[in-house]
């Protein structure tokens, strides 16, 4: 059994992403950090545990962005977007900000130690829900895209799936059939879409989407329901099935 890795807070998840964001967000992308985040929190949720601790709390981190950005609604990473280039400037100035702000607000930091991940043990744990139940789930994400990854639907989906799949890691989870069964439907793309071989499924999709977001996260849903049923990886879309079952049902019938 591996030993839970502590990771103690928000904080430490942030600069664990920055040194490494290839890794944790499939490419250096403000937009992805927030649903990364997400899905870490998520996976602590279904095994019991709370949510990171933020070392810096949410109402004292907007308190002190609102008096660096006036009339500013919106998320740190929604501005860094608005004023920067592309998502690599964005990326970079969203953590020039984080540090900054932990260094401008030390006065207001807790450190607390993860005493709940610290004492947890997977061999006695349960889970509450799987993360492929809560994707399949019609009255969450598939029904509400936009309320959980707003306008990068396919890209915050993959983002918060990761984010999940490395709070296992971090927990000490190594049998996880959520880790299991997104291994194996990458393996599954990586035969049915040989051109995309070796990128991760949301930039699959996106491709295949012709870049419309909406239509990649059907795609997404259409791919993963076949391979969850144990289709072959060059099984034609659900569209041809359909065609087919219409021309023999239409042929059936004119012969009565």
């Amino acid at each position: 059994m591996l030993k839970p890795k502590n990771m103690s807070d928000y904080e430490s998840l942030l600069e664990r992403i920055r040194q490494s964001p290839k890794q944790h967000l499939g490419q250096t992308s403000v937009s992805k950090i927030r649903s990364y985040t997400m899905g870490y929190d998520f996976a602590r949720q279904f095994w019991g545990l709370p949510a990171v601790h933020n070392r810096l709390s949410w109402d004292k981190y907007r308190e002190w962005q609102e008096s660096k950005i006036h009339l500013c609604r919106q998320n740190l990473q929604s501005f860094c977007l608005l004023i920067c280039d592309d998502e690599k400037q964005a990326f970079d100035l969203f953590f020039e900000f984080q540090d900054l702000a932990l260094e401008e607000c030390r006065a207001d930091l807790v450190i607390k130690e993860d005493l709940e991940a610290k004492n947890f043990d997977p061999a006695t744990a349960t889970k509450s829900r799987t993360l492929i139940d809560f994707i399949l789930d019609k009255e969450t994400i598939r029904k509400r895209p936009a309320m959980y990854f707003g306008n990068n639907q396919i890209s915050g989906l993959w983002a918060m799936c990761n984010g999940f799949l490395w709070a296992e890691k971090d927990l000490g989870i190594t049998d996880s059939s959520d880790a299991m069964n997104l291994e194996l439907f990458q393996l599954w793309l990586d035969e049915r879409y040989p051109i995309a071989k070796g990128q991760t499924w949301d930039k699959l999709f996106y491709f295949e989407a012709l870049d419309y977001d909406s239509g990649a996260f059907e795609q997404f849903y259409e791919n993963f329901e076949m391979f969850l049923e144990g289709k072959n990886s060059d099984a034609p879309p659900r569209w041809i099935e359909t065609v087919i079952e219409n021309i023999k049902k239409n042929s059936k019938d004119q012969t009565e």
